[in-house]
């Protein structure tokens, strides 16, 4: 084997190749000076990228607060969002609840009821309700969240609403998804590889909400129960849910979220995602932070409690977002609705913060301030005696498979019988697009251009070049040219994003560049987490589950870049009719840079992904499920030529019987290898 020098690199491109070279090697002088041809590389890393956004979501969140009348009229519309946000947006409908008790337990001065219920039919929601023993009249409840442990069993999830039994009220403790009795999961990108969640628009949060207000559904059905004074609590993962049903439903007279309190800059800074399973955030297409949920829960009663040394929360986070709550309770005229309570504690309660809990509760649901003097008891119910279902849960549970109730998806539409038809179909697609999935990405995606390198580096003919360009988000990215020297005027232009497992992409795109015929120029785009912004698994799954609280995912951030690019290479004026070709994921990224930028020409996929439903995909867009799939979408492109390389997935028949009913089904056509292709789809 031939040794491969940097001379050889430099002339050749790759060591294979280096027999073939007919280019004479470059001048020493030249040599020397190589460094000073290569356009320098800055902009920000893909962490500090999503960290300066995450700081700007954050920043920007109450940053003043709401005048009164702007505060009501603006309710409606982002009570909307918020609940578009969990996935439940229009909501689900109110199926009966079949609710049943199925044993009672006598404790003295407390009763134990063991209820359960179905919050869509046949999902399941099991609890224990605890009441005073003795009732006269209607009572204040209070629900209570679980954490992520046992669920009610718990020792301490028994011990809070027993005291809420034994204090007054009637108070219902429900099991968290996939535990207790509970079934389903909520560890779905942290642990279950579910990356369609994201394209699903799908969080565990909005199941978690869902069942909490079919539970206030349940408490405002009894005749023990004052609907007028409900209120919620919960630690940890239910405090996180105390504050999302809270923002989500009205009823809710009285919140006190506990060690579940904190904004987006932190988590993304600090990586603290990395420590929280799915449900503890909303799919953020509206780029909220805690603030602003906690606008939604003003001017009822709001109390945060927290522990200063809680390694998921920390104080530099929910101080700075309870300060901005409070400066709106206040602008509302109830400064004394809002209060922060903390104490010297890790993660958990502690009897300064239930006291305060329990004092807060009494005031606004018993208008009592006495403040509470004692704490929970140590008695702890064996946990055999508190199961609903008596250790067998119910077979075929729908809760094991609620994402695919719960979010609304879109059907799929009808093969349009006019061409007034699917353009009309086609202009509200693109507008929903537009405002859920890719509301994120500019109308005019054209970037900041920041250096080209075009030195006259030549190879069997074809000219190879670089240039970069700024991103919205901070980042500075390269494109590979390659352009034919012997082709005269504006060149029809192939750009492609590299692979995540591309190698040697300097000249051209290397390997993620398709064989393509002769007089056609190229352009490879090297996409975040792609050549020098490769990520590996340091951070990759960091990335991929950081990016929806910021409204994006790595796929629909890879399709802005394309997009950029596109819009880059366009003002050259050698730049002829520009294609996008992809293969295997980033074919999606073609499929959908193509449908929002209307000049793109033509498309070229090859071995495309079929659905975004497939759990293991990386083709991952936010909500997109819900305006339509890949098939689906890829059809907006009519009437431009498509091509497949290799064979058309069957998924797509779909698309190509809309092209035929459109008299365009010679625009879809299918070749052996891209050495086949000749642009204008001929």
């Amino acid at each position: 084997m031939r040794y491969c020098g940097l001379r050889d690199v430099i002339s050749a491109g790759d060591c294979d190749s280096v027999e073939t070279v007919k280019t004479p090697l470059l001048s020493l002088a030249v040599l020397l000076a190589w460094p000073a041809f290569l356009p320098a590389q800055s902009g920000l890393s893909l962490y500090d990228s999503v960290v300066q956004e995450a700081k700007a979501v954050s920043g920007q969140s109450l940053a003043r607060p709401l005048a009164p009348d702007v505060w009501r009229e603006t309710l409606p519309d982002r009570r909307r969002q918020w609940l578009e946000m969990l996935g439940l947006w229009p909501l689900p409908e109110r199926t009966p609840m079949q609710a049943t008790v199925t044993g009672t337990l006598e404790r003295g001065d407390y009763v134990v009821e063991k209820i359960h219920f179905q919050s869509l039919p046949g999902a399941h929601v099991a609890g224990n309700l605890y009441r005073p023993a003795k009732i006269e009249g209607r009572l204040p409840a209070v629900l209570y969240l679980c954490g992520h442990t046992k669920g009610k069993v718990a020792p301490g999830y028994q011990a809070h609403p027993r005291w809420f039994a034994q204090h007054g009220y009637v108070a219902l403790v429900l099991d968290p998804v996939q535990l207790g009795e509970c079934q389903g999961f909520h560890h779905g990108t942290y642990r279950e590889e579910r990356w369609d969640w994201q394209s699903r628009g799908y969080t565990p949060a909005g199941t978690e909400v869902w069942n909490a207000m079919r539970a206030l559904d349940y408490l405002e059905s009894r005749p023990d129960v004052d609907s007028g004074r409900l209120g919620v609590t919960g630690l940890s993962g239910g405090g996180a849910m105390s504050w999302f049903l809270g923002a989500a439903d009205e009823r809710v007279k009285a919140v006190a979220p506990v060690c579940q309190s904190g904004n987006i800059a932190g988590m993304a800074a600090d990586r603290a995602t990395d420590g929280h399973c799915d449900c503890a955030f909303w799919v953020n297409y509206h780029r909220w932070c805690w603030s602003d949920v906690g606008a939604l829960i003003a001017p009822r009663a709001f109390l945060i409690a927290s522990g200063s040394e809680d390694v998921l929360w920390r104080p530099t986070g929910y101080r700075d977002v309870a300060n901005r709550i409070r400066h709106q309770f206040t602008t509302l005229g109830v400064p004394e609705k809002f209060d922060l309570v903390e104490d010297l504690a890790p993660h958990g309660y502690t009897p300064k913060l239930r006291q305060a809990i329990f004092t807060f509760f009494n005031t606004h649901l018993k208008g009592d301030p006495t403040p509470v003097t004692d704490d929970v008891t140590d008695y702890v119910e064996p946990e055999e005696n508190l199961l609903v279902f008596g250790g067998q849960l119910p077979r075929n549970d729908a809760m094991a498979r609620i994402e695919e109730q719960l979010v609304r998806y879109a059907p799929v539409p009808s093969i349009p019988a006019t061409e007034s038809d699917w353009l009309a179909h086609r202009e509200r697609t693109l507008a929903r697009l537009r405002e859920l999935t890719f509301r994120h990405v500019p109308a005019d995606p054209t970037p900041r251009a920041r250096e080209s390198v075009y030195d006259g580096a030549v190879r069997d003919g074809d000219a190879y070049g670089t240039r970069q360009f700024d991103t919205v988000d901070g980042l500075t990215l390269s494109v590979k040219t390659r352009h034919p020297q012997t082709t005269p005027g504006r060149v029809p232009l192939v750009l492609f994003a590299m692979q995540p497992d591309g190698r040697s992409t300097f000249s051209g795109g290397g390997s993620s560049r398709p064989a393509l015929p002769a007089g056609v120029a190229s352009a490879a785009v090297e996409v975040r987490n792609t050549g020098t912004h490769s990520v590996g698994p340091g951070y990759l799954w960091t990335l991929r589950r950081v990016y929806p609280l910021l409204g994006q995912t790595l796929a629909e951030r890879q399709t802005c870049d394309l997009l950029a690019a596109t819009a880059l290479l366009r003002r050259d004026p050698n730049t002829g009719p520009v294609t996008l070709y992809g293969r295997g994921d980033t074919a999606a990224l073609a499929i959908y840079a193509a449908v929002l930028d209307p000049e793109v020409s033509e498309l070229i996929v090859e071995a495309p992904p079929e659905t975004h439903r497939d759990p293991l995909g990386t083709a991952t867009f936010p909500g997109i499920l819900q305006i339509g799939d890949l098939p689906q979408h890829l059809a907006l492109l009519y009437p431009r030529p498509i091509t497949f390389i290799g064979q058309m997935p069957p998924a797509y028949a779909w698309t190509k019987q809309v092209y035929e009913a459109l008299g365009a089904g010679d625009k879809i056509r299918t070749i052996a290898s891209a050495g086949e292709w000749r642009p204008g789809g001929s």
